[in-house]
């Protein structure tokens, strides 16, 4: 689907046309699914919804967890293997110890960064409303919801509502852009094309829930449909600006990797925080729908763990100091003293 830079001999060129089409598909797929949803009468009950927010939320924590947060450690720890000027080993010279203190630093400041800028948007709503987030939902006896989509509608908190969309969606189109960079450049061997496509069907499930959820507050199919849309359309300058910069981010060996990491937390937390307690209200149901919402749960699981299976890892490779005698005598030390050991452990055990 994607033109390598040598079709057009140009890098810029061949980024821009893969953009356009992969915009063009971003945009129309999520816009003709809801359209054929709008043909059909949709009747919003609460077993749907618990099946909906079931699914959707073991599809987020394993693109979350398996996805984007494994991804960014191997990223990681790829980097620091690296030699060269732009690699990594540099900062360590191979020392095993540093290398966790600095991974255990980049994710940890990553993360901490991401969760602090949803929970500082949460701040921000409820203190610009003076009260909490949906606290007349007649379903929920929770503090509820990080995102309320009816707050657009309200000029006291629409600003915030839109910063916190925004905020959102600045990873999102990160991620989409560096990644059309990343399979339109031949610099680039091994673009995890899996993580796309399941990043892809997050976000088509992200315009389904937001739908869905806008058709249960009473709000018309057209109104929801072009809010999906407006929203959407906030990821577009992002991901020129991510395809664009790719080259230049891609020079910072830990850059990526903390977008990846900062991204994966914030979907694992808006997972549990945002979807888990649509759907746990299903325990004061009846078996049928107990037992189903759980399968629902498991498979979502299982059909994105499958999903992201797709795509073979670079493995970090292996320091080597010094010559390649002395590697190889070290292995083989290495591994002399490993069946040294294992002989002394059968003794014992026998």
């Amino acid at each position: 689907m994607f033109f390598n830079a040598s079709k057009f001999g140009n890098l810029e060129i061949a980024i821009l046309v893969n953009l356009l089409l992969y915009l063009s598909i971003l945009l129309i797929v999520p816009m003709v699914f809801m359209g054929i949803m709008s043909i059909f009468k949709i009747k919003v009950t609460s077993k749907k919804s618990i099946y909906l927010y079931a699914f959707s939320t073991g599809m987020f924590l394993i693109i979350g967890a398996v996805g984007f947060l494994k991804e960014g450690y191997i990223n990681l720890e790829n980097w620091l293997h690296t030699k060269g000027n732009r690699g990594g080993l540099q900062y360590t010279g191979g020392n095993v110890l540093l290398e966790q203190i600095i991974i255990a630093s980049i994710a940890g400041l990553a993360a901490l960064l991401g969760l602090g800028s949803v929970l500082l948007s949460r701040y921000l709503i409820s203190k610009k409303n003076k009260t909490e987030l949906h606290e007349h939902h007649e379903e929920h006896g929770h503090s509820d919801h990080l995102i309320s989509f009816n707050d657009i509608d309200n000029p006291k908190a629409a600003w915030v509502a839109i910063i916190m969309l925004l905020s959102h969606r600045i990873i999102d189109g990160l991620v989409l852009g560096i990644s059309v960079y990343q399979m339109t450049s031949s610099e680039i061997k091994n673009p995890n094309i899996a993580l796309i496509v399941t990043f892809n069907l997050h976000l088509l499930l992200e315009v389904v829930i937001t739908y869905y959820r806008q058709l249960q507050y009473g709000e018309k199919k057209s109104k929801a449909i072009l809010f999906n849309f407006i929203t959407l359309l906030l990821i577009v300058p992002i991901m020129f600006i991510g395809a664009f910069l790719g080259k230049y981010i891609n020079r910072v060996g830990w850059l990526m990797p903390s977008f990846e990491i900062l991204g994966g937390s914030i979907i694992i937390f808006m997972a549990v925080i945002e979807l888990v307690p649509e759907f746990i209200h299903y325990r004061n149901e009846g078996p049928k729908v107990i037992y189903t919402t759980l399968i629902i749960f498991a498979f979502s699981i299982v059909f994105t763990l499958i999903l992201l299976s797709f795509h073979s890892h670079t493995n970090p490779q292996k320091i080597i100091i010094g010559s390649r005698i002395s590697y190889f005598r070290f292995n083989k030390s290495l591994s002399l003293e490993r069946n040294l050991w294992s002989i002394r452990l059968w003794k014992i055990l026998l």
